[in-house]
């Protein structure tokens, strides 16, 4: 989703979804959906809303699943043979694709848009060659350490076997994936110049060199040294597919998979397709198939049914997976299509809502990231320990009052910045001057200038006053009086340099002492992807309700189960996209050597 020079990274910001929805408003038809008017995008044809029921129901029952197309002979107009099919081009198909044909199969690539869908920028890369520039390859973190935190971070519902393999093998699969483009440039550090010729084209390491105040093995909620981040994901994507079809790939844009076919024995056997706008359909005969068909975030029925809670808090989603007739395309056609099969989905779904602060700008990013500073809802309460990741940030902002808090910090933020932490959101870096106008977005996130804050001040995205009292009676709905007095204690805890409140890190605790004082609106944050697919294993097969492998299908990229449950982690920023694209390998690998 870096269509238009805008990617999905840059709408990441939380509290004024009015600015970023504005933003995203400029996108041809793309904006975010609330529950109001996302019905139009699902497609379903039995509604869970229609009985107003919400969530699981215990019966096992799927009700968003609607009844399988029934396809004859008389209602398809071309037949094609082939060892692979490939359904969905996006951060795992498209590395599943150039797999499977560099294994010598034939593959034939099935995309409902226009084009191949990056909606990332990031990827959490434990080793291999291309972290050892930075000193981070092999043996650099510890595997128990890695896999038991995500373990932890998934309510146990994850696969360990899938986490387990990642760990081991996504630095090489990295190194392969880079391969395809020989015109990526390589940083040395994170805010290296890049020369004129590579600006749109690099690769970049987070946290190159870390910051001197932040030490990841004394976090209660770390945040890895492993992210990689690339300018344009999408040209690195296009250079990979562009591998797959020299070795004879076949891609049919505009082409969504409908129905797969299987044999008596219930093993997969290919896939009906269709054009858009045709009413006939594709007969794709295959020795195995590949589903890579992205999320369901724009399907009312599947977000009711596995998290409610997000349509009962009204949280807005933010889709750009469009097909040519502004039609949303992450709608969990896969998830039916395995479904109608027999495949098992797993039970607990990870919604990607990670807060990144107050007060989104056309950037996209907040005002001052999602750095612990102070923080009080409109009663004027302090309500958490704020010193915590941005997906924690959010499920304690969908707790409060209109589910509003603000973000409160002083004159001193410049110094103040480089004790927080490097991670995701969090602005740890202080810079006198912008950055140069090539500059990543993912790197822009962690850097505040002068010019930032006050431009954030001159747009009404941040509230400034030279007095506490001032500032307070600048915010609608707050109870000033309750809110004083919070500020006031804050103060003392800080002084006495002990959170005996919330625990909150001695070194995060910064009173508000230096005007100017601001004050930024954090409201709920962007839904970005539900995450929860098909039970799953680290080969990417597909499994039934009996546990049993489902023959000729697989799975990867949003919708293999076994990789997100409860909540997004956060302890590895970039992780669905780089397990995107180790499992995309993975599973064109497997599929190719089943033909």
């Amino acid at each position: 989703m870096e269509n238009g020079g805008i990617s999905r990274r840059s709408f990441l910001t939380g509290a004024g979804i009015v600015a970023a929805g504005a933003a995203v408003a400029g996108l041809s038809g793309c904006g975010p959906r609330s529950r109001s008017d996302q019905s139009s995008s699902s497609s379903s044809s039995t509604t869970s809303s229609a009985s107003g029921s919400m969530g699981n129901d215990g019966s096992g029952d799927l009700p968003w699943l609607g009844e399988a197309p029934t396809i004859s002979d008389s209602d398809v107009s071309q037949t094609i043979d082939t060892d692979v099919v490939v359904v969905g081009l996006g951060c795992a198909g498209v590395p599943a694709a150039r797999a499977a044909a560099e294994q010598g199969a034939r593959v034939v690539c099935l995309e409902a848009s226009s084009n191949l869908n990056s909606c990332a920028s990031d990827m959490a890369i434990i080793g291999g060659n291309t972290q050892a520039r930075w000193g981070r390859g092999n043996g650099f973190m510890d595997k128990n350490t890695i896999v038991n935190m995500h373990m932890a971070e998934g309510c146990h519902h994850s696969n360990y076997g899938i986490i387990e393999r990642y760990f081991d093998e996504s630095g090489d699969a990295l190194d392969w994936f880079i391969q395809g483009d020989p015109n990526l440039y390589i940083t040395q550090e994170s805010y290296s110049d890049v020369p004129e010729a590579n600006q749109d084209d690099y690769l970049y390491p987070y946290f190159v060199p870390m910051p001197e105040h932040y030490d990841y093995t004394r976090e209660s909620l770390p945040c890895y040294p492993t992210s990689v981040g690339f300018k344009s994901l999408a040209t690195v994507m296009q250079a990979n597919l562009n591998v797959a079809t020299e070795h004879g790939a076949d891609v049919h844009y505009n082409t969504k998979g409908v129905e797969l076919i299987t044999d008596s024995d219930g093993k997969v056997t290919g896939i009906y397709a269709q054009e858009n706008g045709s009413n006939q359909y594709l007969r794709i005969n295959a020795n195995s198939v590949i589903i890579a068909t992205g999320d369901y975030l724009m399907n009312e029925d599947m977000m009711k049914y596995y998290r409610p809670e997000c349509v009962e808090n009204g949280i807005q989603y933010l889709s750009m997976d469009m097909d040519q007739n502004g039609n949303y395309t992450n709608v969990g056609d896969g998830h039916k299509m395995c479904a109608w099969v027999g495949a098992a989905i797993e039970q607990w779904h990870a919604p990607m809502i990670h807060h990144m602060g107050g007060g989104a700008g056309p950037d996209g990013r907040g005002v001052i990231g999602n750095n612990g500073f102070l923080w009080l809802n409109l009663n004027g309460q302090r309500f958490m320990n704020e010193d915590i990741p941005g997906q924690q940030l959010e499920n304690q902002v969908e707790m409060q009052p209109q589910h509003v808090a603000y973000q409160f910090f002083d004159g001193n933020w410049p110094q103040e910045l480089a004790y927080f932490p490097a991670a995701h959101g969090v602005a740890c870096y202080y810079r006198d001057q912008p950055l140069p106008d090539y500059t990543a977005s993912g790197l822009r996130i962690n850097v505040r200038t002068p010019q930032d804050i006050q431009s954030a001040v001159d747009d009404g995205r941040c509230l400034m006053a030279n007095s506490i009292d001032e500032l307070l009676s600048q915010i609608d709905g707050m109870n000033v009086d309750a809110a004083k007095a919070s500020i006031e204690h804050y103060n003392q805890l800080c002084a006495q340099g002990n959170d005996t409140d919330f625990g909150k890190s001695s070194q995060r605790l910064f009173a508000l002492n230096t005007p100017p004082f601001y004050a930024a609106q954090c409201g709920e944050a962007l839904s970005l992807a539900n995450l929860g697919g098909m039970v799953s294993d680290n080969n990417c097969h597909v499994y039934n309700k009996d546990g049993q492998i489902i023959q000729g299908l697989y799975v990867c990229g949003a919708p293999q189960g076994g990789r997100f449950n409860v909540q997004y982690p956060i302890s590895l920023k970039g992780l669905s996209a780089g397990m995107c694209m180790m499992y995309g390998r993975v599973a064109g690998e497997n599929a190719a050597q089943q033909a």
